[in-house]
Order: C-alpha cells, then structure tokens, then sequence
C-alpha cells in the first residue's frame, strides 16, 4: 500500500514538472520542474515494507523496541505476587508514591495496603528521563530497595536516583510494586 502511494506521488511530481516546464516555458520554468523531478525521485527512492519499520531511532533501538522495553503500568503485587492493584505510568513524567492523608496528593497511594504503617507520607518518587524510569527515595525511614530481573537486591541510598527497569520489583518499605 505504502509503494502504491509512494509511486502515485512520484507521477504526480513528474506530470506538475512537465505541466511547469510547458506553461512557463523550459528558459524559466527549469529550476520548478526541476524540483518536482527531484520531488519525484526522492518518492521512488523513499524506503517501503520491513526495512521501513524497522529503522533505527536515535538511541539505536528500533520503535517497537523502544515501546516495548518501556514500562507503562506499576502493579501492587500482594503476598503470592498476584496482582492487587496497578497504575498506568504511561506518559507521565513525574510519580510520588506513599500515602494520601488529605494534606498532601500523591500519585500511587498506599494508604491501604498490608504495610501501610511502613510507608511514609511521601516515600518516593519516580522520575521520566530521556527514555528510562528512575526511582528516588525522599528520605523516608523504611527506604527503597529494587529488584532486578536476576534476583539480585539493592538498596537505594536517599537522594540517589537509580535507573528502573520493565519487570523491576520496588520494595516500598516491605510493600512490592512491578513495572510492567
């Protein structure tokens, strides 16, 4: 469909080039129809099907990569790690987790879980940068720890942002949160 296209708009600069060299005449109409060839060319030339769509963007991943590594939704897990509760994280850019006491409005609230009592007004935040999530503990007393897809565990340090990952556990004081 894209080549059909792509090959319709390349006829039509070569017949707007040949229609401007005929009314304005080739002495002054040549630098106009030369542009519609050009334009014409370059429609011929514009690359179709799977090479396409799986060109390299900036970061050097391929869109449907990027997409597809990039979280969009922060799961409660409850005891079994089954699903309690989720946020969509999509598009957003800045995320307070802790609890919603009335004074203060954070997003991912968790007033009501198992461990709420662990969990401090304003726990942590997570941070949209370039093209990850970070996660930032705001000195809270039960702390952040992370883990990673390997199982390894890591405590975050208060003030020090670490770079999260899809499928990344977030211990809020003993509460578990997932990126998916």
């Amino acid at each position: 469909m894209k080549r059909k296209f792509n090959a319709a708009a390349a006829v039509l600069c070569f017949a707007a080039a040949v229609l401007i060299s005929y009314k304005m005449g080739i002495q002054s109409g040549w630098p106009w129809a030369g542009c519609g060839i050009l334009a014409g060319i370059l429609h011929l030339l514009l690359p179709t099907g799977p090479q396409a769509e799986s060109r390299k963007g900036e970061a050097g991943f391929r869109e449907e990569e990027m997409v597809s590594h990039t979280p969009v939704e922060l799961v409660l897990l409850n005891e079994e790690g089954g699903r309690q509760a989720s946020w969509e994280i999509y598009g957003k850019n800045g995320i307070v987790i802790g609890r919603d006491v009335g004074e203060n409005h954070v997003t991912v609230n968790l007033d009501h879980t198992t461990y709420a009592g662990m969990i401090d007004i304003e726990h942590a935040v997570l941070n949209f940068s370039g093209d990850a999530w970070y996660i930032e503990d705001i000195s809270s007393q039960n702390g952040i720890s992370i883990q990673k897809n390997d199982g390894r565990k890591y405590k975050i340090s208060s003030g020090k942002p670490c770079r999260l990952e899809l499928g990344d556990i977030i211990f809020v004081g003993l509460t578990r949160l997932q990126l998916l």
